[in-house]
């Protein structure tokens, strides 16, 4: 639940003790609102190299928002850290990110994303400063998803970046966007996407390009419908190499897929996902995997609107050995998140 703050005159702390009681005013003239999340978690992962613990207490997410998108001018600004748990690493050696620097900044709270927006005319915004990719059917704030790790194809996918993008409604429902960035991929730091985003008779979508100059391009797919309680989705994309990044010899393209089903049944839940991939040797997924596939189950119980309990079993396996130090090709991972938001 999203707390509105209706400020639409003027706000004026009056009576403060502040610089020899000076007042302090806050002139607003359009209503601001405050959201975000805490959540945490326990995690405990098999086939984990290099370390000494399997299991862990975690915080997952913790963030703190404020926004505002009416009138000419607006911005959206959060702050906290997030741990990013995936299928791949299991959550439990993981460390907080935020993106204070435009790119991941580990071990400390900062700016998770946040930018201005401009709407000098109807139907057309652009937006400036630390913004979120449309790219992906996951987002990187975990409680926002359907599980509690993140996807072997989100892995794969761009996350938040210094950036603008540009955004026109040509009909209802439709959206046009286009965006320069400077996303933090080495050894480049530039790149631009183009899409669509919308709805179509009932059908949500998400249609991307993606191009990290000098690294690697991507087409992404995404697909949401209901059907009476069962909610689905489906996240596509092929990945393929620019020339100065392939390796003679070796493959440079990948693709994956991965499929949501949520049947609800009042205030239970239980999510499925279902993901394969095929990077061949070009490392585009993770590194040496060649094939896999994973599969999550979440059951998710809500006893209010803005509070969740939900425990987790994600496999994934691969065709290589690429966990514990190259000697298994497949991890099970165990976890438990409480979460509220608002």
């Amino acid at each position: 639940m999203k707390k509105k703050l209706l400020l639409t005159a003027i706000l004026a702390f009056t009576g403060s003790s502040i610089a020899q009681e000076k007042t302090l005013s806050l002139k607003l003239s359009q209503p601001l609102e405050l959201y975000g999340g805490l959540t945490g978690g326990y995690f405990f992962t098999t086939n984990e190299g290099g370390k000494d613990s399997q299991d862990a207490f975690k915080l997952t997410n913790a963030l703190i928002g404020l926004k505002s998108s009416e009138g000419i001018v607006g911005f959206d600004l959060a702050v906290g850290s997030f741990l990013a748990p995936s299928v791949w690493d299991g959550g439990v050696n993981n460390s907080m990110v935020s993106y204070t620097q435009g790119e991941p900044t580990y071990d400390e709270a900062g700016i998770l994303w946040g930018y201005a927006t401009l709407s000098p005319i109807d139907k057309l915004s652009l937006k400036l400063g630390y913004i979120p990719t449309n790219i992906g059917a996951e987002v990187i704030n975990t409680y926002a998803n359907k599980s509690i790790t993140l996807g072997a194809v989100w892995f794969a996918q761009p996350v938040i970046y210094p950036g603008v993008r540009v955004s026109y409604e040509v009909f209802k429902d439709i959206k046009l966007y286009a965006e320069y960035n400077h996303d933090s991929v080495s050894p480049r730091r530039e790149a631009f996407a183009f899409g669509s985003l919308g709805s179509i008779s009932g059908i949500s979508y998400a249609l991307s390009y993606y191009d990290y100059t000098g690294f690697k391009n991507l087409i992404d797919l995404v697909l949401g419908y209901s059907i009476g309680d069962i909610e689905l989705g489906l996240n596509a994309d092929y990945q393929w190499l620019d020339s100065s990044a392939k390796t003679p010899g070796q493959d440079d393209s990948a693709y994956g897929l991965a499929v949501y089903i949520t049947p609800k049944l009042g205030i239970l839940s239980i999510p499925v996902r279902l993901e394969y991939f095929n990077e061949g040797t070009s490392g585009i997924y993770w590194g040496g995997a060649d094939k896999g596939y994973t599969v999550t189950v979440t059951p998710t119980f809500k006893p209010s609107e803005n509070t969740f309990i939900r425990g987790e079993v994600a496999y994934i396996s691969t065709d290589n050995k690429v966990f514990k130090n190259g000697t298994e090709d497949n991890k099970t991972t165990l976890a438990v998140e409480l979460g509220f938001t608002f």
